[in-house]
């Protein structure tokens, strides 16, 4: 009972700040997964794109004819109403064919706008992603104080560049529907906000969140204890 009692009482260093810590690498492990699967979205991951380009007025259901866009990171897909698709990708800083922009009926002028957009995003959503992989790390050993100020200093950092990023999706998306309304003024293409936009937003969100957290450990305030 007393071998017990003594080994109960041996300083176990990853235990102190166990809940702050686990928050944190929760946190930050989301995030990661969030903004690497945003870094691989289409035409990696077919499911996940970050802006979409439909023609409103299209009336022929049964034609494989593209009747709208979508951009991922890594290429474009064409869609037709009956179900039918035609990616261009994976490839790094791609090029949109002019045979589908002319079966959607857009300008090559609207195309170069995302194009170079998004090899910027292709950039700042892997950096984000390996960021947040540095701080999820970090938040195993909180323990150390100094170790706290560096996750910390990298979380601030991490959160600056996600929230970049969503800034930069978010003026993608306004940018390319006001250069399609300006060359169409009748209205014939809507544009959308992807799934992606979304997710980086959630990522952007709970690091900021999760900066609050290592705040209150790395000044020892909002009640944590050293």
């Amino acid at each position: 009972m007393k071998r017990l009692l003594l080994f109960s009482r041996i300083p176990r260093p990853l235990q102190r700040h166990r809940y702050i810590g686990l928050a944190s690498f929760s946190i930050f492990l989301t995030a990661f997964i969030l903004s690497l699967l945003v870094g691989l979205s289409l035409t990696i991951i077919k499911s996940i794109y970050l802006i979409k380009i439909a023609a409103v007025n299209s009336v022929d259901p049964v034609s494989n004819a593209a009747t709208s866009l979508v951009f991922g990171v890594w290429g474009v897909c064409g869609l037709s109403a009956s179900g039918a698709s035609e990616c261009y990708g994976p490839q790094l800083g791609y090029t949109i064919p002019s045979d589908i922009l002319s079966l959607v009926g857009l300008s090559q002028s609207v195309a170069t706008i995302a194009e170079k957009s998004l090899l910027v995003l292709l950039v700042l959503h892997l950096v984000s992603a390996a960021l947040s992989t540095i701080v999820f790390v970090l938040s195993l050993y909180l323990h150390s104080h100094a170790v706290a100020i560096i996750a910390l200093i990298t979380a601030i950092v991490t959160a600056l560049v996600s929230s970049f990023v969503f800034a930069v999706d978010v003026v993608l998306v306004v940018l390319v529907k006001s250069h399609i309304d300006s060359l169409f003024l009748d209205a014939n293409f809507s544009v959308e906000f992807g799934n992606g936009v979304w997710m980086v937003l959630v990522a952007v969100v709970m690091t900021w969140i999760a900066i609050v957290i290592l705040s209150a450990r790395a000044c020892y305030c909002l009640g944590v204890k050293p």
